[in-house]
Formats: structure tokens, sequence, C-alpha cells
């Protein structure tokens, strides 16, 4: 393992969230996947992260239901000429109900015959991750194009629910090698939850002696489904999780005991297993495990103990906590566009409406813009996009005027409201 193809790896990963979100008034798919490969390209380009703009966007694969996506990038040729590819799947996208319930759906094991077959046992994954796996590999065209791109080196890589995903998806590559004209399968995981049981971790180690998965050691979700049961146990033998203060190492707390908020709610969660037994693939020595942990401290504002540990939890999983502990650049935030005010806030259809950004941003010259549900007559970005003025279409009530680009869409805020007038 080579520390600069994990670092390239988890960036590629960290792409994968990019142009997540389909535009409010609707879109085709294919009108959604061109914008998802530009945002990607984009920030393939960026030399100042680990890819260091030698990788380039090959595929890009998103399912009917947008809730999975996975994209295949091509990088620089290995040192003896042969082609280099990486197949990249997306994590949890947090506001889409499919792929939280992908995540949650741990209640039943069932199994998994598209890896290949071990001399005993019969490899099995949650439901969840079956869904997933079927997603990607039976409603895209994911094998078409690896058989039209014969790559040498195929690595599969994700992060968090992707994580997981690539566990499922390089097994079932790993039996189709030759089909695909593929040499070597290698996968790379982070912060991934567990897929499956003991008898398929085992299997995808066999298969994988040299797969690369790591994990933060204080990332709760590459605990779930293994060991997240005992969190709360880990204060009786002196391993809490959180640590406070006068732990050793020390941390900001909350921990989780069994009694307390945090614990229930660990145990709660815990419980939908239906008592199912999950076990990671083999792990890389953890990040974040030595004496001075990273820790994101609390602010004023957030004095709860749910909502502190909650807080902690998403900083710990983010995808650049994970860059900056292998030390590698973290991806810029992508200029998502954001509504500071709309003039006038009222009108009718063919109103024309004034955006304006929060100080000190700006609008991208690809931006479009929504009146709720729907899509505005007309826009046009001024220069330096320091404005949008839009046309309103015809509409009822009070709506969220949402901005679009292919990054993203504007989160609904008080200063984007526009009422329609009869």
């Amino acid at each position: 393992m080579s520390d600069r193809a994990t670092q390239i790896m988890m960036t590629l990963a960290a792409l994968a969230s990019d142009g997540a979100d389909p535009r409010p008034s609707g879109e085709t798919r294919d009108q959604h996947v061109a914008r998802i490969s530009r945002a990607i390209t984009s920030q393939l380009t960026n030399t100042a992260l680990a890819t260091q703009g030698q990788w380039s966007l090959s595929w890009v694969g998103l399912t009917k239901d947008d809730a999975n996506l996975a994209f295949i990038a091509q990088g620089p040729n290995d040192g003896d000429g042969n082609s280099v590819y990486a197949l990249v799947l997306r994590g949890t996208v947090m506001d889409d109900l499919i792929d939280q319930l992908e995540d949650l759906e741990v209640w039943r094991l069932q199994d998994f015959p598209f890896g290949g077959k071990p001399s005993s046992g019969v490899p099995k994954i949650s439901h969840g991750a079956m869904k997933a796996f079927r997603e990607i590999t039976a409603r895209t065209d994911l094998l078409t194009q690896l058989a039209k791109l014969k790559p040498h080196t195929l690595y599969v890589v994700g992060h968090s629910l992707g994580g997981a995903m690539a566990t499922t998806i390089a097994l079932f590559l790993q039996q189709r090698r030759d089909a695909l004209s593929i040499v070597n399968v290698l996968p790379y995981t982070f912060a991934a939850p567990t897929s499956g049981d003991a008898t398929f971790a085992a299997w995808f180690d066999k298969q994988f002696p040299n797969a690369v998965c790591i994990y933060n050691k204080y990332d709760l979700v590459p605990n779930a489904w293994a060991t997240l049961w005992t969190l709360p146990l880990d204060p009786l033998i002196n391993q809490p999780f959180y640590p406070g203060l006068k732990d050793e190492p020390s941390g900001p707390g909350p921990t989780a005991e069994l009694t307390n908020e945090v614990g229930i709610l660990i145990t709660t969660v815990a419980l939908l297993t239906s008592g199912n037994t999950y076990v990671q693939p083999t792990q890389q020595p953890a990040l974040n495990a030595g004496p001075s942990p990273l820790f994101r401290p609390y602010p004023g504002t957030v004095t709860a103990p749910v909502d502190q540990f909650m807080l902690q939890v998403g900083f710990q999983h983010w995808s650049d906590t994970y860059l900056g502990l292998l030390g590698a650049p973290v991806v810029p935030l992508p200029p998502v566009p954001a509504v500071a005010s709309v003039s006038p806030t009222n009108g009718n259809w063919g109103t024309k409406v004034t955006i304006l950004p929060p100080s000190g941003s700006t609008f991208t010259s690809d931006c479009v813009v929504d009146f709720g549900g729907f899509a505005a007559v007309s826009q046009t970005v001024a220069s330096g996009g320091t404005s949008i003025t839009a046309m309103s279409p015809l509409g009822f009530g009070t709506v969220d005027i949402r901005v679009t680009n292919m990054f993203g869409t504007s989160a609904a805020d008080p200063g984007d409201k526009f009422t329609f007038t009869l």
C-alpha cells in the first residue's frame, strides 16, 4: 500500500458527492448525469488535490431513483504502461430516504451468490447492502462501460455507504475479470459500515489480501454493524467513546454509557440488526489513534449531550477529516449557490426578480432558477455572478426561489421567499 495511492483514492471518494441534488423543478436523468459529470470533471482538474489533475472522468452511472451513484475515473498508466481506472461509489446522501433505508435495512441477512463461492458456507449480506449492490450492477450500464474500457487495474473505492458497496461490487467484479479484461481488482474502503457476516468478511479477505480498509478510531459509522452495540460498554473497560477531559487520551465527550441518553440512542439503533451478527473485513490500523486524537470543539450554542455527540459523529465521519488524517489536501467546498435575498418578494407570471447571493459570494454562470417546483421562464446571471435576474413562471402561494448549478441547489432560506399574487 502506498500512502499516495490511499490519498488519491480517498480524494476520489470525496468527489463522489458532487452534484448530488436533483433540480427542484425536475430534470431528465441525462441532464442530471451531465450536471454531475461537469462537477466531478471540474474538481478533477484541481491540481492542488492529491489527484494532481492527472485523473479524468470516463463515466457516471446514476440509478433511476437518484439514490445510488458511481463514476469511473482514469488515472495515469502504471510503470509498465498499463491502464489504471477507479470505480468510485457514492456514500449516503443524508436527505435521501432511499439511501438512509439502505443503511438501516440490516434486520435481515440474505445469501450473496454474486461474488464467488467459498469452499464452505455461503456469504451473506444485509438486505440494504443487497439493494444498493443490485442498483449499481443491474440498473446502470457499469458492466458495459467496463467491457469497453478494459482496465488493467481497477480500484474499487468508496467512503461510508460507498465503502460498504465497494466490498460487494469488488467481489462481483473479481469473478468477472476475464470477461471484462481486468487484470487486477483492488478495493479501497473508507469509513465503511459492515456489509455482511463472518463468511462474507473471510471470503473478502481471502479474495483481496491486499485490500485497503481505512477507518478513524473515533468514527461511529464503521462500528455499524459489527461493534456498534459495544460502544456504551466501553467506559467499563476504560476505553470510552467519546473520551472526556479526565480520560487518557482526553477528549471532549460526551461519553456513551449504558444508561445515559447517548448510550440508549446507540443501543436502540444497534437493535436494528435483530440479532444478526455482522463482521468487518480486515481493517488497516486505525487513524486518529495516537495520544492526541483530533476532535471537534463544541460551539457554545450546542450544549445537549446528544446534540454534541451527533456533531462529533458528523465531524469524525466527514470525508475532509479522513483526508486530513491521511495527510492529503482537503477538497474545497464546491460553490453550491446560496440565496440571501430576492426583490420584489411578490408578483405574478412574468415578474422580473433580482436574486442576490450572500455577501462575499457569487453565482456561477451555469446557475438556473426555480420558483418552488417550477422553472423560471428565463434567467440571466450578471457579469461576475453578482446577481441573477429571473422571470417568474405561473404559480400560486408562497414558494422558495432556489438556485441550482452543477454542484447542487441552494438551501431553502427565509430570504428566498416569493409570493404569487392574483
